[in-house]
This record gives structure tokens, sequence and C-alpha cells, in this order.
């Protein structure tokens, strides 16, 4: 367990990892209720989620969180990809967190820097969905941005976990040292 949560830190760029959650799904409904709690900056219980978002995972983090009156809010796309300049219009209102796959379930890159960046301008955490393999190309959470992604999860299976009692799928979630509490 100790290696498997090295390399996910290591992966993402971030300091501390989980010892696996159930799906990808799952982590990241843990991903969305840890950054609720996490962010003591602001009081929202709203999430910012960009419509390129897998859908599976809006789905059952909706149906998870939902009973904490946490709220995913979708931001709009354009040609694939989440529409940066919607953000403006998001000036001034308090969201929790901003979750940010790349890439998207549409396969299109984001700009990450860019949302990282206007997340935390707004006192928002960043939450990353990943697909590790994914991570030897592209940039990982960690480095998105001035300061990186706050929080990163995703699904574990592409890395070629073969099938055996109760199937190939686990979540990870790792984040900074700052909210490893949470």
């Amino acid at each position: 367990i100790y290696e498997f949560q090295t390399m996910i830190a290591s992966l993402n760029v971030l300091d501390v990892s989980n010892a696996s959650l159930y799906d990808g799904a799952t982590a990241f409904a843990e991903a969305c209720l840890m950054a609720v709690r996490a962010n003591r900056k602001s009081k929202s219980r709203r999430i910012l989620v960009p419509r390129a978002l897998n859908t599976v995972f809006r789905s059952v983090a909706h149906a998870i969180i939902k009973g904490q009156q946490i709220e995913l809010v979708e931001l709009p796309l354009k040609d694939g990809r989440t529409e940066t300049a919607a953000l403006a219009d998001l000036e001034g209102q308090d969201f929790a967190a901003v979750a940010i796959q790349n890439p998207t379930f549409l396969g299109t890159l984001e700009d990450v820097d860019t949302l990282t960046d206007w997340a935390h301008a707004n006192q928002a955490l960043v939450i990353g969905v990943t697909n590790p393999m994914s991570l030897a190309l592209l940039r990982p959470p960690g480095q998105w941005g001035a300061d990186g992604a706050d929080i990163a999860c995703g699904e574990g299976q592409p890395m070629g976990v073969p099938l055996s009692s109760g199937g190939p799928y686990f979540g990870f979630l790792t984040c900074r040292q700052a909210i490893v509490r949470q």
C-alpha cells in the first residue's frame, strides 16, 4: 500500500495519497466532500464542474453529495472545452472548488492553468480529475497554474488492473499536506 500511495502522489505531484476508493466516480465524490470541508476561506457548498467531466463521475457525485446540500454548477463548453470566457460571469460568486478533468471525457485538453489560477484567485480549491496513464505526457495536477491543484482524483483501472474480486476498478485520491486531515 505504501508503494501504491507513493506512486499515486508522485504521479500527481501532490503530497499524500489514500489507499484507494471503490472507483473513480466515488473518488470524485469524496474529493468534492473534502473540498467543501477543507476550504476555510469559503462557506460555499457549490462546486464548479465542467460539462465535459465524465458523466458517470457527475451522476455518482450528485447522488452522494446531494444529502449534504452540496451543489454541482456546470461550466459551459465551447468546441469541446470549458469556455473560460464564462468565468468572467462568475466573478464574485462563492465556490468551494472548481473541478477540472484533463483530458476531458470528450478527449479534449483543458486550459488547466487558466482554470486553476482563476479558482485560486476566487478563493476556491482545485480538484484535478486525471487519467493516471495520461500523466506520462501531460502536466500533473500539482503543477497546474501558479500553485497547482489542491486535490486530485481519478480511476486507476487504466494502469492495467486485471479483473479480480469485485472488479477491476479503484479510485485514487491525493492532496496537499495542508488539507490531509479532511
